[in-house]
């Protein structure tokens, strides 16, 4: 097997084996559900012994388990599909229909298996309720006659629509995972989540029903008589679409289930995406340094740092560093200072000092260039208010509202005349360019066709900054315990690149700040990268303060640095 394709296939079984424990505990989370749903429509306050005893002899039967046979081939499917969409490499979409366009298959099955679980679900609940609302089909005793029972449609569709609800509000982005800074154990951080996503979603499950109530009605004016002649030809209890509703509405029982399967199936989703986060968020760690003497299956940590491929692996390689640099125990560390043998050549550091380097250096130069096109913060308007000069924002707003405006409707400004130059096309050309005006007066079209100006610096601060934060500081911090650890000064020769590299990217972060750029939307990541960039270069100043002047550093870089050694730079 090639070196490329053996190192694919280490990461892959990294991810692989986290996808299969977090499917696992999934499928468990099943049954505690089922039992927080047999415990509340089981409840009786005057026999607690006997609500507890029947739930507890109606879970070990046999019955729930074959009950429960189709939600769990559900889970397992849309497990997979959420596996696949984590494991797709992070790209930048310069237009909003590009990014639509090219994630519409990921998204189309995600939507399908969410309404599929949440199906399922209403399904496997129903079955422990009594028949008017566990069956498809009821008979009436008096004509002998089959009706639709309309009630477990409801249900069911109530399934359907809290799982596509779910997809629609919370799941934005379902490739992302968040990083916790502060890794909390499995079980700890599942029982906060367990806690916190139960009251949300029943919460957020009084609103759905209600959206749900809408949405069942007008499916009842379109489909309530083909539903009917689909299935066998079933009469309908009642003729009318309203008066149905009517009934449907006014059963409180009916409605009091309808939140309770809402509620358990959007904690049931929300909780499958905390189990792969705390199972992808689990540490791992890379081999630092190889030999050979003895074959080493392991994946090095600079080769994970380098794979683009799979964005979780290089977060998880971050971390492995970022653990590496700031742990007491300095093993790992040695085996990074150390030499190869044979040869005695600093291979290990090498290999993670040039990754390091190349991931800082690749996204310093592609966010200066993706700022490149937007102009300085106008200075804001002074208006004499009681006597003082005050900046407001409204008038800017103002002004940047009629600008648009004028623009989007075609209205010229009567200060700035235009000459009419003759047509060089003729009609052909004019009918193009009239054509093109009209597209772009449609309400939407800079939206999904334009490409913003920053939104390839949003891009890059809301998804690389996390890895470059992580990065800056373990590889400041590894120099700076290179002091009293490197033995064989590998690192003396790369202070000086890694001292420019640092300054290069305070530069065209500060530079954000003085740009118009909205940083609310990436407030969090902007400001966690200024700091971590501030904090790295004081570190580094702090420990080799005294070397400064011995150290082989370009005149510019000295002179900048002169604010973090007297503690100057904010």
């Amino acid at each position: 097997m090639d070196p490329v394709g053996a190192k694919d296939l280490a990461f892959r079984k990294i991810c692989t084996e986290r996808f299969i424990l977090s499917i696992c505990y999934s499928l468990l989370q099943q049954y505690l559900l089922v039992t927080i749903f047999l415990l509340f429509i089981n409840f009786s306050i005057l026999h607690p012994i006997n609500w507890i005893v029947g739930t507890v002899r109606l879970l070990v039967s046999f019955y729930p388990w074959i009950a429960s046979v189709p939600l769990a081939v559900g889970v397992t499917v849309h497990g997979v599909v959420l596996a696949k969409s984590c494991l797709l490499e992070s790209r930048y979409h310069s237009t909003n229909f590009l990014k639509l366009y090219r994630n519409l298959i990921q998204r189309s099955a995600l939507l399908l298996t969410n309404g599929t679980i949440g199906c399922l679900t209403a399904w496997l609940y129903t079955r422990f309720l009594r028949d008017e609302y566990r069956l498809l089909f009821l008979s009436s005793d008096q004509d002998e006659v089959t009706y639709l029972n309309e009630r477990f449609v409801y249900l069911l569709l109530s399934g359907v629509f809290a799982g596509s609800y779910y997809f629609a509000r919370e799941q934005s982005n379902p490739g992302a995972v968040d990083f916790s800074i502060i890794l909390l154990p499995k079980v700890a951080q599942y029982w906060n989540n367990l806690s916190s996503a139960l009251t949300k979603s029943l919460r957020k499950s009084f609103v759905g029903m209600f959206i749900y109530m809408s949405f069942y009605y007008t499916i009842s004016c379109l489909l309530r008589h083909r539903l009917a002649s689909f299935l066998g030809g079933a009469k309908l209890q009642d003729d009318s679409t309203l008066y149905s509703f009517c009934n449907i509405v006014m059963d409180v029982r009916l409605l009091v289930y309808t939140c309770l399967f809402s509620a358990l199936i959007l904690s049931n989703i929300n909780l499958m995406h905390v189990l792969f986060r705390i199972f992808l968020n689990e540490p791992q760690h890379f081999s630092l340094e190889t030999s050979v003497f003895h074959a080493n299956d392991e994946p090095l940590l600079a080769d994970a740092l380098a794979y683009k491929q799979i964005p979780i692996v290089q977060q998880l390689a971050a971390d492995d560093l970022f653990v590496v640099a700031e742990a007491q125990s300095n093993v790992r560390r040695k085996q990074l200072f150390a030499l190869t043998v044979p040869g005695g050549h600093p291979n290990n550091w090498r290999r993670v000092y040039e990754v390091c380097m190349k991931l800082i250096g690749d996204f310093t130069q592609e966010l200066e260039h993706s700022i490149d096109g937007i102009g300085p913060k106008p200075a804001p308007p002074m208006v004499l208010m009681g006597g003082v000069l005050r900046p407001t924002a409204s008038v800017d707003k103002e002004l940047l509202m009629k600008k648009q405006y004028n623009q989007n409707f075609g209205i010229r400004s009567l200060s700035s005349p235009t000459l009419n130059s003759p047509p060089v096309g003729g009609k052909a050309v004019d009918g193009g360019v009239s054509l093109a005006t009209a597209l772009k007066r449609i309400p939407g079209y800079d939206y999904l066709f334009v490409e913003s100006k920053s939104s390839k610096s949003y891009y890059l601060l809301s998804v690389q900054s996390q890895l470059i934060v992580k990065v800056t500081q373990s590889l400041v911090a590894i120099a700076s315990r290179s002091l009293a650890e490197d033995t064989y000064g590998v690192l003396q020769n790369d202070l000086s690149c890694i001292v420019h590299t640092l300054l290069e990217l305070k530069r065209v972060v500060d530079k954000i700040g003085s740009i118009n750029l909205d940083v609310k939307r990436v407030d969090r990541n902007y400001i966690a990268l200024k700091g971590a960039v501030k904090r790295s270069l004081y570190r580094f100043t702090n420990a080799f303060g005294p070397y400064i002047k011995h150290l082989v550093i370009e005149p510019e870089d000295l002179k900048a640095l002169q604010g973090f050694v007297n503690f100057r730079e904010v």
